[in-house]
């Protein structure tokens, strides 16, 4: 069963579909978070119920959620888009992805967040609110 991503506010189909690997299956090995490769390959996508970063003052950080899905940016849509916000862009080598949303659907509704920085995986998060899984035959 493959399932895709689609746009909560317009229903747009956002990524290819997906086969999704639960991290809380004992079958299935923990993906390596190295920086700068993609924390899956394509075609496949991790749903983890521990969140990618942890915050250790008294706000969340702003990816400090669960479940999450953990995306490789190869699989979204072509029509999926970088926002214009620039402080949702910063980073050092690449997007941190630190200061929310930087992925838009085609219908201008902010979709997730995607990390290219030097320091992160190469991974993307959508958020839970914005997306919703539809299987796919």
């Amino acid at each position: 069963m493959r399932k895709a991503l689609h746009c909560t506010a317009c229903g747009a189909q956002l990524s290819r579909p997906l086969r999704i690997l639960s991290l809380k299956d004992p079958a299935v090995g923990r993906p390596e978070h190295e920086p700068e490769k993609p924390l899956s390959d394509p075609g496949t996508a991790y749903k983890s119920y521990e969140p990618i970063e942890r915050s250790y003052s008294d706000q969340p950080a702003r990816l400090e959620f669960a479940p999450q899905y953990w995306i490789n940016p190869e699989d979204l849509d072509k029509s999926v888009r970088w926002t214009r916000k620039r402080k949702r862009m910063d980073g050092c080598c690449g997007v941190a992805g630190a200061n929310g949303p930087n992925k838009l659907c085609a219908c201008g509704a902010e979709i997730g967040t995607h990390r290219t920085d030097c320091w992160t995986s190469r991974v993307f998060i959508p958020e839970p609110a914005a997306t919703y899984w539809n299987e796919e035959s």
